[in-house]
């Protein structure tokens, strides 16, 4: 049974009927059954239970009617724990022909191949045969494992990889201390030792971090029993790969005395220098791909996947799989290549070949299901508070599980240090999200507060609180009134819309010598535009044209203050074309832009539309400081360190006082109450590029560029002059008559 990964699907997929009509005929073929759309994991012709884990429906073999096939099925249910057995007393390979043993090395060597069932607390739990392998016979550094459900569900995955013939193995995000690598090791010795005439390898983050494991796979082989054990090539510390010249000593009720296969091995277990040609040009039938998150920069791992993957391949058919895993490190430390491949194996996206885009299966688990001291002496997770307190695998009494556990290691660190409690969700992840951060040093600003925003806008933000669609002149007559056309494909992004009375309203007026159009609700925000030049580049790829909208600090019941109320990341297919959403949008809300200056055509559009002065002149400067190309045309200089810290520190002013959960003390700080969530920014692409960007190389961001601008714009302080109705005044003139000869006062 897989107990904490996906949910039982069993009847939606197969009935009852048919499932036990083919159990009887023992006709379930191992591998992908298209019928079913499963990947039945059984090599004994039956099918049990089914479970979809990550899209994938996988189907378990029929747990035995004869239940003195189940482990455990002699106890009592309290006693009913995973208990390694050893060999019987007096067997070794002096011994091992003898008919007395006969019996427990089959049976050792049918567990191994077909896996086995366990009663775990009264559970009955399906062990792989290389999950057994790994309990009973790979002895690590500190001794045998101990058995956890979490390490068994995962295995059960790593089955269906390895029966699935469209995929080339797994990639998983993994937990620290999870017992990854001896995992691996014992995938590798099971295969290496069962296999002909094969290649099994072994790369890690490091070429040391590789030796070592290939170290201790190595000393957990020298200790397996002699009928587990292949005649190697008589090195007796083998330091660079390990030559399995016969097979092992494998038996059969039929011949239990004798070898099945006289043949030698010519099976090699190898580790690898960390290289991009690593593996490369080599027919590998196992690899175990450690740390891949982590590799160096000059091997960067969605690279050197696409080379392994060929080592898996022959011709169209796979013939190879790979353990791939790894916790990761920061976006600019490998994690970013690593994080490419993974997204590229969801197995609900597959091409028309039926694979994933890099051919494997991803997997994520909890951290809440991996803490050591939250397992229960059965070794199942202790997760949720348990009524009555368990004893836990040291022997302890736990009355509260791990969710509760992390929550409250959580709530310490962000109450006194926001970094430190990000980097805890970093190390412990729950979710994709948590695992692939950035480390907190690697963001230019408060990481931890841009991933509360983050989170806030994906959990709790009602799908309409932000609209998309596009900008149209209304009745298609250019320069008249803007409309706004909810569009699910549309290019903008909008969270505020002005009061109809405020939209496309403008003057027409003449300053320093230049008529045109001005608009009416500059008093309530300002637009920042970061402009494209051309239509396609000649590689046919191009920066986005990006627009920001943000109201001003404002107290007003219609309007949200310093509120973000559109986003633009896009690139139409002409130039034109942005030109054409960028007016839209000033002329919509009827306020100004600011607008870089490395694109003088779209400003030249402006001008010549009557829009100058809709175009903002830059706010660090007065007028009579201006060069003639501002003066002429508005905008702000693209380049430039004044400008690029101005845009720096306004984005960091805006995430410490807006963004994410309030937690500064001091209350004259403070811009919302202690504790409180900022709602001012629900644009997720901008917020990650305000967490990806380097202020240094910052014009590959897009977003960023539009959007700091607009927080500078804003900077600029409007005042609105009120001026009191007057009563006509009255001065005391006298007035005449002028009709005949002589005037006369009235």
């Amino acid at each position: 049974m897989i107990t904490y990964l996906g949910e039982e699907v069993t009847e939606d997929i197969v009935d009852n009927k048919t499932r036990k009509r083919r159990n009887k005929a023992k006709a379930w073929e191992r591998g992908y059954n298209e019928e079913f759309d499963l990947v039945c994991i059984s090599k004994d012709g039956t099918l049990g239970s089914i479970f979809s884990v990550n899209g994938l429906n996988i189907g378990l073999p029929e747990i035995p009617e004869d239940k003195s096939k189940i482990i455990n099925h002699d106890k009592p249910k309290f006693e009913q724990k995973w208990k390694r057995q050893p060999l019987p007393e007096g067997l070794n390979a002096e011994t091992e022909n003898d008919d007395k043993y006969a019996d427990y090395i089959i049976q050792q060597f049918e567990r191994r191949d077909e896996g086995v069932y366990i009663y775990i607390n009264g559970k009955p739990i399906y062990l792989t045969g290389t999950m057994h392998f790994f309990l009973n016979w790979i002895k690590l550094d500190e001794g045998f494992p101990d058995f956890r459900v979490i390490q068994n569900d995962l295995m059960i995955y790593w089955e269906a990889c390895k029966a699935d013939p469209r995929t080339y193995g797994m990639c998983y995000v993994k937990n620290r201390r999870f017992g990854w690598s001896s995992m691996c090791n014992a995938e590798l010795t099971d295969a290496g030792t069962t296999t002909e005439n094969s290649l099994c390898g072994i790369i890690s983050k490091t070429g040391e971090d590789a030796r070592n494991m290939f170290g201790r796979l190595v000393r957990a082989f020298k200790k397996l029993p002699s009928f587990f054990t292949p005649v190697w090539d008589g090195t007796s510390n083998p330091k660079k790969e390990l030559n399995l010249t016969e097979p092992t000593t494998r038996r059969s009720k039929s011949t239990p005395k004798k070898k099945i296969d006289e043949e030698g091995l010519d099976t090699v277990i190898r580790f690898y220098a960390t290289t991009l040609n690593s593996m490369d040009g080599e027919r590998v039938y196992r690899s175990a791909i450690d740390e891949g998150g982590k590799f160096p920069k000059d091997v960067p791992f969605d690279d050197y996947w696409s080379v392994v993957k060929t080592s898996h391949r022959l011709g169209s058919r796979i013939v190879g799989k790979s353990m791939i895993g790894s916790t990761m490190n920061s976006r600019e430390k490998g994690g970013a290549e690593y994080k490419k491949v993974y997204d590229g194996s969801d197995p609900l996206e597959r091409n028309k070949n039926g694979q994933t885009t890099s051919g494997l299966y991803k997997l994520f688990i909890d951290a809440a299901f991996c803490i050591e001291g939250y397992f229960d002496e059965y070794g199942f997770s202790i997760v949720e508070d348990p009524e009555v307190p368990v004893r836990n695998e040291f022997g302890d009494m736990k009355s509260t599980g791990a969710i509760t556990y992390l929550n409250n290691e959580g709530e310490a660190l962000k109450k006194q240090d926001s970094k430190a409690y990000y980097e805890f969700l970093r190390q412990f992840p729950r979710s994709e999200e948590h695992a692939f951060r950035d480390e907190a040093g690697d963001c230019a600003f408060d990481v931890a507060k841009i991933y509360e925003g983050l989170e806030y806008n994906e959990n709790e933000l009602d799908p309409s609180d932000v609209q998309i669609g596009n900008f149209q002149w209304k009745g298609g007559v250019q320069d008249s009134e803007v409309e706004w056309i909810p569009n699910p494909k549309g290019r903008f992004r909008v969270t505020w819309h002005p009061p109809e009375e405020n939209k496309n309203k403008y003057d027409w007026v003449t300053l320093h010598g230049i008529r045109a159009k001005h608009p009416k609700n500059n008093h309530l925000g300002s637009l920042a535009c970061d402009p494209y030049n051309r239509s396609q580049t000649v590689d046919g790829r191009g920066s986005n044209g990006s627009i920001h909208g943000q109201t001003k600090s404002l107290f007003s019941e219609d309007v949200p203050s310093d509120f973000f109320f559109v986003e633009y990341i896009d690139r139409p297919r002409t130039v034109e074309l942005f030109f054409e959403d960028a007016i839209m949008v000033m002329l919509y809300f009827s306020m100004p832009m600011l607008i870089e200056l490395a694109n003088e055509k779209f400003l030249t559009v402006l001008k010549d539309r009557g829009y100058r002065w809709f175009s903002m002149n830059r706010p660090d400067k007065k007028w009579k400081d201006l060069s003639p190309t501002e003066k002429e045309f508005g905008g702000i200089p693209a380049q430039g360190q004044k400008i690029g810290d101005a845009q720096f520190y306004a984005v960091e002013a805006f995430i410490n006082d807006h963004l994410g959960v309030e937690n500064r003390i001091e209350e004259n700080m403070r811009n919302r109450p202690f504790g409180e969530i900022g709602r001012k920014m629900y644009f997720n692409r901008t917020v990650r590029q305000w967490k990806d960007v380097d202020p240094e190389k910052r014009t590959k961001y897009d977003a960023y560029i539009s959007s700091s601008l607009v927080l500078i714009a804003n900077q600029t302080r409007v005042s609105i002059k009120r001026t009191e109705e007057r009563k006509p005044i009255r001065l005391p003139i006298s007035t005449f008559n002028n009709s005949g000869s002589q005037s006369k006062r009235n």
